[in-house]
């Protein structure tokens, strides 16, 4: 038999349980099996995502569970950055996003994780004493109150109240009974962070329609533009209820774009599916501490783009610069004006932009002659949402290749010949161009005008709508233009900002609005972020079968 327990993606709040409640759960999770946090059902794609009859664009009320990353970042908020980290598995990606509000739960797959955790970090925290409990006179009851004060508060994201108080005082005091001091705030600590109050963040409302409390709507901001929970500005905007007003969510993601670096360098990461490149690094022989340097590359190169700069798509796909420390300048031709990590200017008929950085090329780079396949897929598939292609079934994809051309086939030929097939010309007709426009870069990501073999590196292609181009640079150029590319960068952004796939932005309002605000302000990647705060959806939730 399945059991279910706890929380629910359609829980009410007065179905919120206690900490010690929710820590007797956890701990008893190996007498039965299930799921804690119901799982919603993913749209297909393209179909309106999970939003309500008649094009409603608000998402279905839920609770969303921590990433690793979250998790971790609110242990070391509240206990310092020494504090052992907890060892968890990220969600299953839908379309390369991680951070999906329907697949971030705990179940038996996972719990003992969350469970061996937080007894390390409550072991960890009673050893560390007064310096963890912020207390003067750890061993006193004084400490015990004093400590509960500021970590519910800290730990839940919310006000203490005296509910809270009342059973951690008799959770610790029956621990005591038995065992000693440091037992007992080890056993708090514990309850604590196996609380859904502190591993999922509620969005469940007050009322129906179901609109958000202000506390829910300073964490649903805090997480989705820092990865970090409320800071103390937000929280006051949240006590006194000015979020319910658009113009304050406004006034609040401009301020926290500030703090919002991790954000995006994990968002372009995730959408353009980089994750590889260590293990491709690896593949092609490319030296480790190259590899290395490329994903700094990446990081910096965004930060500046997005948060200093304060710029756009377009000039994240085409600046003719990035942030390299010397060893990569040398790599990529470029000269580098000193140590560390430095602006340096790139040759814009080589390089310009986030595509032609090694850490993209090298993730869909392979060791062999070519990468059409893999940097046209990549882009065709991932960056302009045709998820759904796959090869036909049955078909053997290399013996129909070695059908088509011989062994000694230059990559145009073999581009063409795919092309024309019956079997392959639906998918690669249109994906292998894009991919060929990357051929001036060998699989480690360093520019080349030959192959290996001596043949020359043809990189002439014609995208219908966009139109004909030779080189990388003025290809990614015209890509941040491309009313496709964009419309498919809003969905995955709005994907990653809300946790569940909304669709196609011409399906759903709420999006297509803010892709109407981001085109009208040349990509503007803030005014983006802006668009979609505003907006009445991001702070109201539909009821299962209700308004």
């Amino acid at each position: 038999m399945t059991q279910r327990v706890g929380i629910t993606g359609h829980a009410s709040p007065n179905r919120r349980r206690s900490a010690a409640a929710w820590a007797a759960l956890l701990y008893a999770l190996g007498a039965c099996t299930g799921t804690i946090g119901e799982p919603f059902t993913a749209a297909p794609e393209g179909k309106g995502g999970n939003v309500g009859a008649s094009g409603d664009p608000r998402i279905a009320l839920r609770v969303w569970r921590l990433s690793p990353e979250q998790l971790n970042s609110e242990v070391a908020r509240m206990f310092g950055a020494s504090a052992p980290r907890l060892t968890i598995p990220e969600t299953a990606a839908e379309h390369g996003v991680t951070n999906v509000a329907s697949n971030a739960v705990v179940d038996l797959g996972n719990a003992s994780a969350f469970v061996d955790g937080a007894r390390s970090i409550g072991v960890w925290v009673a050893s560390q004493k007064n310096a963890s409990t912020r207390c003067s006179d750890y061993g006193s009851d004084a400490c015990v109150d004093s400590f509960i004060r500021w970590l519910v508060p800290a730990a839940y994201r919310r006000p203490l109240t005296q509910n809270d108080e009342t059973e951690l005082r008799t959770l610790y005091g029956g621990l005591r009974a038995a065992y000693d001091y440091d037992y007992a705030i080890a056993g708090m600590v514990r309850a604590v962070l196996l609380s859904p109050e502190f591993l999922y963040r509620t969005e469940l409302g007050a009322q129906a329609p179901a609109q958000l409390t202000p506390n829910e709507i300073a964490n649903l901001l805090a997480f989705a533009i820092t990865d970090r929970s409320p800071d103390a500005q937000l929280r006051q905007a949240a006590e006194s209820g000015a979020l319910l007003s658009p113009d304050e969510r406004e006034k609040q993601a401009r301020r926290l774009m500030l703090d919002s670096e991790r954000v995006w360098q994990r968002f372009f990461w995730e959408w353009l599916e980089m994750s590889t490149l260590y293990s491709q690094g690896q593949e092609v022989g490319l030296d480790a501490a190259l590899v290395t340097q490329m994903e700094a590359e990446y990081k910096a190169f965004v930060r500046d783009v997005v948060i200093t700069q304060r710029a756009s798509l377009r000039e994240l796909l085409s600046a003719p610069y990035t942030w390299v420390q010397p060893e990569l300048a040398v790599f990529y031709g470029a000269t580098h004006p000193g140590t560390g990590v430095a602006k340096v200017q790139l040759d814009p008929r080589q390089r310009g932009g986030l595509l032609t950085q090694g850490a993209w090329l090298v993730s869909h780079g392979k060791k062999g002659r070519d990468n059409v396949v893999r940097r046209g897929m990549n882009i065709f598939r991932q960056a302009m949402c045709n998820n759904d292609l796959r090869p036909p079934a049955g078909v053997d994809v290399q013996a129909e290749l070695k059908k088509l051309v011989g062994p000694d086939a230059s990559v145009r030929e073999t581009v063409d010949a795919r092309a024309a097939a019956a079997s392959c010309g639906g998918c690669h007709r249109v994906a292998d161009p894009v991919g060929m426009v990357f051929e001036s870069f060998a699989s480690d990501g360093k520019w080349q005008a030959s192959y290996p073999d001596g043949k020359p590196v043809d990189t002439q292609i014609y995208i219908t709508g966009i139109g004909a181009f030779d080189n990388a640079h003025a290809y990614a150029t015209a890509l941040a233009d491309d009313p496709d590319f964009q419309r498919c960068f809003v969905q995955r952004f709005a994907h990653f900002l809300v946790g569940v796939d909304l669709g196609s932005p011409e399906m759903v309002a709420w999006t297509a609005q803010a892709r109407e605000r981001f085109v009208a302000t040349s990509t503007s990647l803030e005014e983006l972020l802006v668009s979609l705060v505003r907006h009445a959806a991001f702070i109201e939730r539909r009821t299962e079968n209700g308004p």
